[in-house]
């Protein structure tokens, strides 16, 4: 099978999502090529280093619907996969005009049928990748199916085994808006934790912090999330976390707690805390009584490795890029 994937470059967990799929499917026999839509999302120095992560993959750019028909002409491709909505119209054409399948993920909340209506009615399969992007899929649930991302566990591995004292307690995302409501919360609560309770930021979000160190984003947050016991987050943020031993405990614009392999056996739960699952609002004192009574509990050891646990059974990329395959399958049938 050959596989024309399209998206645009940016610097975001759309991008982390394509770039580790593309690579399952190579490790898995399936050839793809990516075509990306010229924007300005990336600076022409992220865009390069984003596609020098993709290695010998064949790689082309456009600007227009004719542009990327002739693309899908050129590749020969089995299925076109489209995950950027701004690719959606473009991948839609291209797909009538050459009779081949169209699958289409749908990475945001939006009101997609509404506003996509002739994607969602041409594509043979929609992917969602949690129950509130898959909400406004108007009348083709039938052929919707959630995939949560994943996250590659051999590259988000535990590091050494970490003494108690001081335990470490980390922020890490990239937010904006209504979603900074958690990093606003512990960073009201910093303060009152006790000397070997240890707390800092990580990643990016547009509010600033008084009570805690913060650091910017970075590319490789690896040493960081080993290095913590306690990882406050959400979506792939959390998934990476617990995947590296942290105790992964939900938190954006709502905050859901501790994540348990329980919780995850729900079909409609989502490691995401938008707006859109009415989480409670993280309140300083609440998130200040879970993380003491996590510290104190003695059994911090084992909740860490019960997070990568839960990481390798849940957020696997093999998980991820064996039910996309599937998706494929069924498409092309």
């Amino acid at each position: 099978m050959r596989v024309l994937m399209t998206s645009i470059l940016c610097q975001s967990g759309l991008m982390t999502h394509v770039l580790d799929l593309i690579k399952y499917c190579q490790q898995n026999s399936v050839a793809v090529s990516a075509a990306f839509l010229k924007t300005d999302f990336a600076s022409p120095e992220q865009a390069l280093a984003i596609k020098q992560r993709l290695g010998d993959t064949e790689i082309w750019e456009y600007e227009d619907d004719a542009e990327l028909l002739q693309i899908a002409e050129a590749a020969q491709c089995d299925l076109i996969h489209a995950h950027s909505y701004l690719t959606f119209n473009a991948a839609r054409s291209a797909s009538e005009r050459l009779e081949i399948p169209l699958v289409v993920t749908l990475h945001s909340v939006y009101l997609w049928a509404p506003f996509y209506w002739s994607v969602l009615a041409g594509a043979n399969r929609i992917i969602a990748v949690g129950p509130a992007q898959a909400r406004f899929v108007g009348p083709w649930k039938d052929k919707t199916v959630i995939i949560p991302n994943g996250i590659d566990t051999t590259v988000f591995t535990p590091g050494d085994e970490l003494a108690d004292n001081p335990i470490t307690v980390l922020w890490y995302g990239r937010v904006d808006g209504r979603l900074n409501r958690g990093l606003v919360a512990l960073d009201q609560l910093a303060p009152g934790l006790p000397q070997h309770i240890r707390i800092a930021g990580l990643g990016q979000a547009d509010v600033s912090v008084q009570n805690m160190p913060f650091t910017g984003w970075t590319d490789d947050p690896i040493k960081q999330l080993q290095a913590s016991h306690i990882t406050f987050a959400h979506g792939r943020s959390l998934r990476e976390a617990m995947a590296c031993g942290s105790v992964g405990m939900l938190v954006g614009h709502g905050y859901g707690g501790r994540v348990t392999r329980e919780r995850l056996l729900n079909p409609n739960y989502a490691v995401d805390a938008l707006p859109q699952y009415h989480l409670p609002r993280p309140r300083p004192e609440v998130l200040l009584r879970d993380i003491l009574e996590i510290a104190e509990s003695g059994e911090l050891p084992t909740l860490r490795r019960e997070a990568r646990e839960i990481a390798e059974e849940f957020f696997s990329l093999e998980l991820m890029g064996r039910r996309t395959l599937a998706v494929y399958s069924a498409a092309t049938a």
